[in-house]
């Protein structure tokens, strides 16, 4: 039987590989790879999700270039319900007011694709586009059951969070492709070629020294997230392991040469709510703190101008001098933001019953990126009209209208809940990084809905982080209890 079955599948596999590497070719030989990797995936299919959900990696023999996120949570999810059916002690991890959320907001989501043209992926064939959109929301969803498949145990927990958050470190690979040369441009068949849009952009615009590396602040939040998870706030100013300050330090100063101010931000954010649940106003690291702000105070004010324009952009929205043009690079973003949020607010009464979706027609897109390179459009018109709002609020009730506004903030006020009971009634020895988590999440949420937003390219992020909660904690954790599930959820 063995040998029946190899021979075909040794002569198909042959056939292709004599093929040129077309995409159709890798497609097939990684199916049959994947067919064969049945059973370490029974084995290590939740693992392997976890270590997949924030790495910045699509391969492009798969149609359409999905993240491996999307394939492992589609897998994971697969593999669960099948362990599921199974046996009956194989349950899921039960938080009733996030699945709720979740089922709703899926309904909303594929009630709006259906009523707006169908999903629309151009890759398959269709002759729309902007169904990706649709498709990231979904797998997020899928994702987040493939989270709660089973809990994370003890005695894994720093290894499964080190898999959860470092796995984002990859997002900057492409950067230090493209910085190598073409020597090793065979990497972006693996990783986003899109991450280098800056540093080419930069490369072909005369006169200019501001070269930003976008992948930098994503690998930069991998890295503080993992420490912080792991050691706590309190734990960063242990004076016997100063590696670890030194470490976040570096962390953080790697990723303002993004030039993204939003990144600095959400850390700045992540930590104010993160040193209110450790509560340590009591203790001496609010010394620590105060005379490490202080100290940082004084530097930017000496030597703002003397930084890189890519960090000077970073903190352009402190009261600190910078140079001209990081400054003007900075407000024009803002003002560009501005001027398109205002033409969109008189837009939102039309979809407030019936969401825009994201269906968009070809000739459309290219009749606006005409009318924009001859001046007749702005980029902030053709961004409006493709979707991209960058604006968390505008991003759910233009899409989605009302409908969608209930779902997803239901879902966010339950990841609240959800993270707030695992906080206060979880286990001890998961305090410090239930605390950060909830702050993470709290911090997320708050830059969405008054910061920048775009919820199908962030809702992974939001389901991942309730998902990894809920594993953590085995359920949600009540009062009467240490872990489990709570019934009233």
């Amino acid at each position: 039987m063995i040998l029946g079955i190899c021979l075909p599948l040794a002569v198909v596999v042959g056939y292709f590989l004599a093929e040129p590497l077309d995409s159709v070719s890798m497609a097939v030989v990684v199916l049959v790879l994947t067919v064969l990797s049945i059973p370490l995936l029974l084995r290590w299919h939740y693992p392997l999700l976890l270590l997949s959900w924030n790495a910045s990696i699509n391969p492009y023999f798969f149609p359409g270039r999905p993240y491996v996120w999307m394939l492992m949570a589609i897998i994971s999810c697969f593999f669960a319900l099948l362990s599921r059916a199974t046996g009956s002690n194989n349950r899921f991890l039960s938080a009733p007011c996030l699945t709720k959320s979740l089922l709703l907001v899926a309904v909303v989501v594929m009630a709006t694709a259906i009523l707006r043209g169908g999903v629309g992926l151009n890759t398959f064939g269709s002759t729309t586009y902007g169904g990706k959109g649709y498709v990231l929301i979904l797998t997020a969803v899928v994702g987040y059951f493939a989270f709660t498949s089973q809990a994370i145990p003890r005695n894994h927990v720093v290894l499964y969070t080190a898999f959860f958050f470092l796995s984002g470190v990859t997002s900057v690979i492409s950067n230090l492709t493209y910085i190598a040369g073409p020597g090793f441009w065979f990497l972006y068949e693996l990783f986003p070629p899109e991450g280098v849009m800056y540093q080419m952009a930069a490369d072909y615009t005369p006169n200019t020294e501001l070269v930003r590396i976008s992948g930098a602040p994503v690998a930069s939040q991998a890295l503080w997230c993992f420490l912080l998870a792991v050691c706590g706030l309190e734990g960063m100013f242990e004076l016997r392991k100063p590696w670890r300050l030194l470490l976040l330090g570096a962390a953080i100063t790697g990723g303002m040469y993004g030039g993204f101010r939003s990144a600095l931000a959400l850390f700045i954010l992540t930590f104010v709510m993160l040193f209110c649940l450790e509560k340590l106003w009591r203790t001496r690291v609010l010394l620590y703190i105060v005379a490490g702000l202080f100290g940082l105070g004084i530097g930017l004010a000496l030597f703002s101008e003397d930084l890189p324009l890519s960090m000077q952009r970073s903190v352009s929205f402190l009261p600190v001098k910078v140079d001209a043009m990081a400054e003007h690079d900075a407000q024009d973003s803002t003002t560009w933001r501005i001027e398109m949020w205002k033409k969109l607010l008189p837009e939102i009464p039309q979809y407030l019953l019936k969401g825009k979706g994201y269906s968009l027609d070809p000739q459309d897109i290219y009749m606006m990126n005409e009318s924009v390179r001859r001046g007749y459009m702005s980029s902030a018109d053709l961004a409006a009209s493709v979707g991209d709002y960058h604006n968390g609020p505008l991003s759910i009730i233009i899409p989605f209208g009302l409908w969608g506004a209930v779902g997803f903030g239901w879902f966010f006020a339950a990841g609240t809940w959800v993270m707030h009971r695992n906080y206060r009634y979880g286990s001890p020895d998961l305090k410090r990084i239930n605390a950060f988590v909830y702050a993470l999440y709290a911090a997320k949420v708050v830059f969405f809905l008054f910061i920048f937003g775009s919820i199908y390219n962030e809702m992974f992020e939001f389901a991942g982080l309730v998902g990894f909660g809920v594993a953590l904690n085995g359920g949600v954790a009540g009062p009467d209890q240490v872990t489990g599930q709570d019934e009233g959820g």
